[in-house]
C-alpha cells in the first residue's frame, strides 16, 4: 500500500467513529423536531370492529364458504361495509370494484348451490381446484387488474386502465378469490411511503399520524384495519415487508424466481417472467394463511418448496444478528426491538430446545452498495427517474417540476423528485469530466475499478449466508430501525430500508413476522430469513412465533 493509500485508510479509521457519532445526533434530532411538530397532535382511532367475519384468516373463511356455514355474498358485503367504514381516515383504497365483486360473489353461491344439489361439487373437490373459492381480495396498485386504473400514482396515467390481470392476480381468481378493488402505493413505488399525487397519502391504522410504510402502504393499512383478508404485494427493497412491520402483519416475500411477476412492473423487461430481486408475494394477519396463498402464487414451483411439510423447529439452527448493515447510513436499532428479537430467540431455544448462535456477518456492512450493486446488474437498462416520471413517453424537466412543488403546485412527490435531482446531477458531473478531458487530454473522473475476475460482492455475501444456514438454519433480523415512524420522517432516514433491501440483492426468503405492541403501541416485528427455497422453513418459524405472541393485534376496539 502507498503512501497516499495509507493515508487515506488512517482518515477513514478515524472518521468513522465521528461520522456514527454524527449520524446518532441527527438521529435524535429528527426524533425530536418530529415529536414536537406532530407528537402533540390528538390520535384519532378507528371505527370498532362488530363483526366477527372480519377477524377470520383467508382460510378459515374459505373454509366456511365450502362447508356452506357462511355464503360468499355475506363475506364480500362484509368487507364493502367495512372498507366503507375505515378507508375515510386510512385512504388505503386507490380505486374500488363492488359491484362486480357482489356479482361474483353471487355467481359463487349459485354456482356451489347447483353443484352441491346434483353431487358435482363437494366440500374436497372445491379445496383442491379453488382453495379460496369465494374469499374477497386486494392488490396494491401497481400490480394490474382488468378493469381497474393501473396508473403507479402518476398523474399522466391517472386514466390508464388495464386490459388484462398480473399473472399473481390471475392465479388468485382461477383459485376462486374476489377482486375488491386496489390499494394505494407510493409514486412509482420507489418510495418507502404510501403517498402520490393521484390518490394521496395513506395512514398507519394504529396511528393515523404515521406511515404505514410503502410501497405496499395500502395493502398493509388495509389487511391491518379488517379491510380486506387476503392482499397481494410486490417487494424490490422491502415493499411487502416493511409495510407489514410498520402495521403489525405478517409479509413474506418469497424465494427469487418462484412467484410470476408480470404485469407487477411499469416497465417490463423482454422474457422476464419470474422475479428474481423484485417479487410479488403475500401480507396477512394470521400465519397460516401464507403457505396456502404461497402454494397458489408459486404454482408448479410449490411441491419443491414442501410448502404442506411439516418442519421440526427444534432441529433448526437459529442464528440472531442485530443490525449492523451501513451503520452510517441506516439508524441504530431501538432497544425496545432489539428486546423483542432477543424474546423472540429465547423463546425458540427454550420451548423448541432449538440451537441457538448469535453472529455477525461483515458483509452485511455493505448492504447499500451490494444492493446498488444488484440492482443495477439486473436492471442495466432501467430509464431515468425523469423518463419513468413522465411514462417513458419523454422526460419530465426536473426543475421545473421541483419549482412548481415549491410552489405547492406540483405533480410529483418531494422523495421522487430528489431521487431525479440527484441522477440529473451525477449526469451533468459526468458530462463536464469528459468536456475537462477532452479540452486538457486529462481524465478528472473518479478511475474506474480494474476490471478483474472477481465475484460480485451480492455473490460473495448471498454464498457466506447459504453456508451458514444450510439445509436447516434461519436467521433473525430486524425489519427496520425503529416503529412506524411519522409522515414524511422516512426523508430524513432515507437508507433505513436497507435491512430489509439487502435481502433482495441475495434473493432469500424472508417471512416478516409481528412480535405485539411497543411501549407507545406501534407494532414490532422481526424477519425470519431462510436459505434458497426454504420458504417453508421462515413460515413455519412465522407460525410458532404467532403462537408465543399474538401475532397481529387488532388496532380497532372489537365489539
Amino acid at each position: 500500500m502507498g503512501m497516499v493509500g495509507w493515508t487515506a485508510s488512517v482518515m477513514l479509521y478515524v472518521a468513522k467513529p465521528v461520522l456514527r457519532h454524527v449520524r446518532w445526533w441527527w438521529d435524535l434530532a429528527v426524533k425530536m423536531v418530529f415529536g414536537i411538530l406532530v407528537g402533540w397532535k390528538s390520535r384519532p382511532l378507528l371505527p370498532p370492529v362488530f363483526n366477527p367475519v372480519l377477524l377470520l384468516s383467508a382460510t378459515q373463511l374459505a373454509e366456511d364458504i365450502r362447508s356452506r356455514k357462511r355464503t360468499s355474498m355475506e363475506v364480500v358485503r362484509a368487507y364493502i361495509s367495512r372498507i366503507s367504514d375505515v378507508n375515510p381516515l386510512l385512504n388505503a383504497m386507490a380505486q374500488v370494484d363492488f359491484q362486480r365483486a357482489l356479482q361474483e360473489a353471487r355467481k359463487v353461491d349459485e354456482k356451489m348451490e347447483k353443484g352441491y344439489r346434483d353431487g358435482s361439487l363437494t366440500p374436497e373437490i372445491l379445496k383442491s381446484r379453488q382453495p379460496f373459492l369465494g374469499v374477497p381480495f386486494t392488490a396494491k396498485e401497481a400490480i394490474a387488474i382488468s378493469g381497474l386504473p393501473h396508473s403507479f400514482g402518476l398523474i399522466c396515467r391517472a386514466k390508464h386502465i388495464s386490459s388484462t390481470d398480473a399473472e399473481v392476480v390471475a392465479l388468485i381468481k382461477k383459485a376462486g378469490g374476489i377482486c375488491l378493488g386496489s390499494t394505494n402505493v407510493s409514486e412509482l413505488c420507489l418510495w418507502w411511503e404510501s403517498y402520490n399525487p393521484v390518490y394521496g397519502r395513506t395512514n398507519n391504522p394504529y396511528d393515523l399520524r404515521r406511515t404505514p410504510g410503502g410501497s405496499s402502504g395500502g395493502e398493509a393499512a388495509l389487511m391491518a384495519a379488517c379491510g380486506t383478508p387476503l392482499s397481494l404485494g410486490s417487494d424490490v427493497g422491502g415493499s411487502i415487508r416493511i409495510p407489514a412491520f410498520f402495521c403489525g402483519l405478517f409479509g413474506h416475500k418469497p424465494s427469487a424466481g418462484i412467484v410470476p411477476i408480470k404485469g407487477c412492473k411499469l416497465f417490463e423487461e423482454p422474457g422476464i417472467g419470474m422475479g428474481r430481486m423484485f417479487v410479488a408475494g403475500p401480507l396477512t394477519r394470521h400465519a397460516h394463511d401464507l403457505a396456502p396463498i404461497l402454494a397458489v402464487l408459486a404454482t408448479e414451483h410449490a411441491r419443491s418448496l414442501k410448502l404442506g411439510q411439516s418442519v421440526n423447529i427444534g432441529r433448526l439452527t437459529i442464528y440472531t444478528m442485530e443490525g449492523d448493515v451501513d451503520d452510517l447510513l441506516t439508524s441504530k436499532l431501538s432497544k425496545e426491538l432489539v428486546k423483542a428479537q432477543q424474546r423472540a430467540v429465547d423463546y425458540l431455544q427454550n420451548t423448541f430446545e432449538a440451537t441457538v448462535k448469535k453472529v455477525q456477518i461483515p458483509g452485511m456492512r455493505k448492504a447499500y452498495k451490494i444492493f446498488k450493486e444488484k440492482l443495477e446488474e439486473e436492471f442495466p437498462n432501467m430509464p431515468p427517474v425523469s423518463k419513468q416520471l413522465a411514462d417513458n413517453k419523454g422526460e419530465i424537466n426536473v426543475w421545473t417540476e421541483i419549482t412548481r412543488f415549491l410552489l405547492r403546485r406540483g405533480h410529483h412527490t418531494a422523495p421522487i423528485l430528489l431521487q431525479a435531482a440527484l441522477e440529473k446531477v451525477l449526469e451533468e458531473v459526468s458530462f463536464l469530466q469528459h468536456q475537462r478531458k477532452v479540452f486538457t487530454g486529462r481524465d478528472f473522473s473518479p478511475a474506474s475499478p480494474v476490471t478483474s475476475s472477481k465475484e460480485p460482492q451480492w455473490k460473495v455475501l448471498k454464498k457466506q449466508l447459504q453456508r451458514l444456514l444450510g439445509s436447516d438454519g434461519i436467521l433473525l433480523y430486524p425489519s427496520h430501525p425503529s416503529t412506524a415512524p411519522y409522515h414524511n420522517e422516512p426523508l430524513f432516514r432515507p437508507f433505513n430500508f436497507l435491512h430489509c433491501g439487502i435481502f433482495n440483492a441475495l434473493g432469500l426468503p424472508v417471512t416478516q413476522v409481528p412480535l405485539g405492541l411497543s411501549s407507545t403501541g406501534m407494532p414490532l416485528g422481526v424477519q425470519v430469513v431462510g436459505n434458497m427455497f426454504q420458504d417453508n422453513q421462515t413460515i413455519a418459524v412465522a407460525v410458532a412465533l404467532e403462537k408465543a405472541f399474538g401475532g397481529w393485534v387488532c388496532p380497532s376496539q372489537i365489539l
